[in-house]
């Protein structure tokens, strides 16, 4: 028997809590709270897989209203990134990927996932120096988007620079993403790693 799906505390946290607290209206919040997230609680130590899913497709209907799904995922997938790589674990994975830079960042993905969750598996299949094949045995959402929006962003942190994250072979669950980049300007990697942040490298969803 296969255990249940998880999607651990810090995962939920750094999406809404640390990105997008101040987006949320109280309808929201209270659409979230009837899904299982009570933000004006502490946090569940886990929640399940379709609990998450909820969570988003919440998120994605408040938020971005108006906003076709798949850009909507992708830009979720952008914010979650951003605020998990502020928390105290996020902070230190991303200090080794910008050393190592996003090729070998990526070939360790499945450890970053596995810290937000219980199920993650990633296969990596490399296309030369500055692009690769990466499977996801669950993309986390009803949109492949997302994983390709948070694919992205970690690439752009980790200096790399006009970043394409195509999700391909999706199935509902599993997808495969092709990712490209190119190696970013030295003065714009020097500027990333005095303020933070990535510059012009985010990528517009």
């Amino acid at each position: 028997m296969n255990p249940e799906k998880l999607v651990f505390a810090q995962t939920v946290d750094a999406l809404f809590v640390r990105a997008l607290e101040n987006r949320l209206t109280p309808a929201c919040r209270e659409h979230l709270k009837r899904a299982g997230l009570d933000l004006d609680r502490k946090l569940e130590r886990t929640y399940s897989l379709e609990q998450w899913r909820e969570f988003l497709r919440i998120a994605a209907g408040h938020v971005y209203g108006g906003v076709p799904a798949e850009a909507a995922y992708y830009s979720l997938g952008e914010r979650f990134m951003d605020a998990y790589f502020g928390t105290f674990f996020g902070r230190a994975l991303l200090g080794v990927g910008r050393l190592a830079g996003p090729r070998r960042m990526l070939l360790r993905a499945d450890v970053g996932f596995r810290a937000g969750n219980n199920f993650s598996e990633v296969k990596i299949v490399e296309r030369g120096a500055t692009s690769l094949e990466l499977w996801m045995n669950d993309v986390l959402a009803d949109q492949p988007t997302f994983a390709a929006g948070l694919l992205a962003r970690a690439v752009a942190l980790c200096g790399g620079w006009r970043v394409v994250a195509l999700p391909e072979e999706f199935d509902g669950t599993a997808a495969t993403f092709h990712l490209r980049w190119s190696e970013a300007p030295v003065e714009t990697a020097l500027s990333a790693t005095e303020d933070g942040s990535a510059g012009d490298a985010r990528p517009q969803a």
